[in-house]
């Protein structure tokens, strides 16, 4: 073989080795990007669920819950039907409806004008049906948004 020949094959090599780890590069690149979404994902559904549950923890301490903090609410839940499934942004949808259902039924009943009768257990049981739904969603948080929150493959590094 000659010179020529052997510097060609030594070309072509060096051209082959320098494909490969081009690839490798952005092979790396791309799952270092992936990783880097995923994790940004989970935490802007994790910041939803937390608004879940601070709102049924308040809603569960005091019974009520202010135009305020359903407005904040409705403000920082409504990208879910974008980062869940369908599932997840009705479930959220449902909660936001209920807790404005328990608003109204206690303001309802705060007013001096609504007398003790008919009318009045209406507006009561209609609060209860509410409150009770709203209270009891704190313990199914977790299996309904356990989906989307679990971590899988992690790796965890000794340091």
């Amino acid at each position: 073989m000659s010179f020529q020949g052997l510097l060609a094959l030594f070309q072509t090599l060096l051209m082959l080795l320098i494909a490969v780890a081009t690839s490798y590069v952005a092979y790396q690149l791309y799952r270092a990007s992936s990783s880097r979404r995923k994790s940004e994902l989970n935490i802007k559904r994790l910041k939803i669920y937390r608004e879940v549950v601070r709102l049924l923890s308040v809603i569960s301490r005091e019974g009520d819950i202010s135009r305020e903090e359903l407005l904040a609410f409705r403000s920082k839940t409504h990208e879910s039907g974008f980062l869940f499934g369908k599932d997840v942004a009705e479930y959220v949808e449902e909660i936001y409806s209920r807790s404005l259902k328990l608003r109204s039924s206690n303001a309802l009943l705060k007013e001096q004008n609504l007398p003790i009768g008919e009318e009045r257990d209406k507006v009561t049981v209609e609060n209860s049906k509410q409150m009770i739904w709203l209270a009891d969603q704190l313990p199914r948080l977790k299996q309904t948004f356990e989906r989307y929150l679990t971590i899988h493959d992690a790796k965890v590094k000794d340091e």
